[in-house]
């Protein structure tokens, strides 16, 4: 199954702070997919019909910013979160522990998505979707819906760079909490993927915040972001 995330290979080889470790069960952790005709689907059904009438307006064109893990546009609305720019050049303590707890996400999620095998909404009502491969006609590389890797990856992320700049707690939490909802404003997942998809990264976050690996890397990503400039945006 393609991956979702966009990610590169190299955030799957390199591996994370829980290698050597059980890795998390997801299908264990995550309830299932809300089950045809519950208050739960029904409840997605109609956040998806919003989703579908507010196509081409101010929320859809926020999320096709955040279409594509990591690309130029996430990673700046990341860095303004934050306060700084970040960027593997930059602030290589923060990429690395963006690699490393990508690490750990990526094998749950997958496992999760594969058992449920969940469609996206755009693939159940025919609409359209931000994703410009939906446009294109490969929809399919999407992969599955249940649950949402960018949601479960924004608010994993939002939780360990707030380990590292708690003075922008606040600010990356709700950045974490849109990178979801982004999700569901593109068309590409249901309300409740994004909810298991931070379940999950809640998850990985309490599983690595614990070994000491984690914590010597937040005290350097800390150290950097205090060092770098301050980052304005609009």
């Amino acid at each position: 199954m393609p991956h979702a995330l966009g990610l590169s290979l190299l955030h799957l080889i390199m591996g994370g702070y829980l290698i050597g470790q059980p890795p998390i069960d997801s299908v264990r952790l995550l309830p299932p997919p809300p089950a045809p005709g519950s208050s739960q689907e029904a409840f997605d059904r109609t956040t998806a019909a919003a989703a579908r009438a507010g196509v081409d307006g101010p929320a859809w064109k926020s999320a096709i910013r955040e279409v594509s893990i990591p690309n130029a546009d996430f990673m700046q609305t990341l860095s303004c979160a934050v306060g700084v720019q970040v960027s593997a050049d930059k602030t290589p303590a923060v990429q690395k522990l963006f690699s490393s707890v990508t690490a750990d996400f990526v094998g749950p999620m997958e496992r999760a998505k594969s058992t449920w095998k969940r469609p996206r909404p755009f693939t159940v009502d025919g609409g359209p979707a931000c994703d410009p491969r939906v446009a294109a006609g490969q929809g399919e590389k999407l992969g599955y819906a249940y649950p949402s890797g960018h949601a479960g990856l924004g608010w994993l992320l939002a939780l360990v760079l707030s380990d590292a700049a708690p003075g922008r707690a606040d600010a990356i939490r709700a950045w974490g909490a849109e990178v979801g909802q982004h999700r569901v404003d593109c068309r590409v997942h249901w309300a409740s993927d994004v909810a298991a998809g931070r379940m999950l990264g809640l998850a990985v976050y309490e599983r690595v915040a614990s070994t000491p690996a984690y914590q010597a890397d937040i005290k350097a990503a800390a150290a950097e972001i205090a060092k770098a400039p301050p980052l304005s945006c609009p």
